[in-house]
């Protein structure tokens, strides 16, 4: 077991890790499976909420229906006995992740706030 790392030395860990589990019931967003893929590490995740749109099945990493770990385990496998597989996903979970930035993410919520403004109020009278 490992203790609460400081976030600064959390890539340190991701670009050391072979792979990351994340086997989450439930996740908004995703914020480890981004961080971990933008280090090039390659991702076995839950297939829920935004880990959905985060990770790719068979091209970035690798979504698990369900909660079984033994289904968990041997997509971890694959990407450990498979150097060639762990280098493609590396490199996709890498490209893909390079798309989410702040300024992209500031700019997209400022365009929906542009949208929304520009529409006329609905008259429920």
């Amino acid at each position: 077991m490992v203790a609460p790392v400081p976030h600064h030395l959390l890539s340190t860990y991701y670009r050391a890790a072979d792979v990351v589990l994340v086997p989450s019931r439930s996740e908004s967003f995703g914020l480890v499976a981004l961080e971990a893929a933008a280090c090039g590490t390659p991702v076995v995740a839950a297939a829920v909420g935004g880990l959905r749109t985060l990770v790719e099945h068979g091209r970035t990493g690798f979504l698990v229906e369900g909660r079984d770990p033994a289904v968990f385990a041997s997509y971890a496998d694959q990407v450990l006995e498979s150097p060639a597989l762990a280098a493609e996903l590396s490199q996709r979970a890498a490209a893909r992740a390079a798309n989410y930035t702040w300024s992209t993410a500031a700019g997209r919520l400022r365009r929906v706030y542009g949208d929304l403004t520009a529409r006329a109020l609905v008259d429920c009278r």
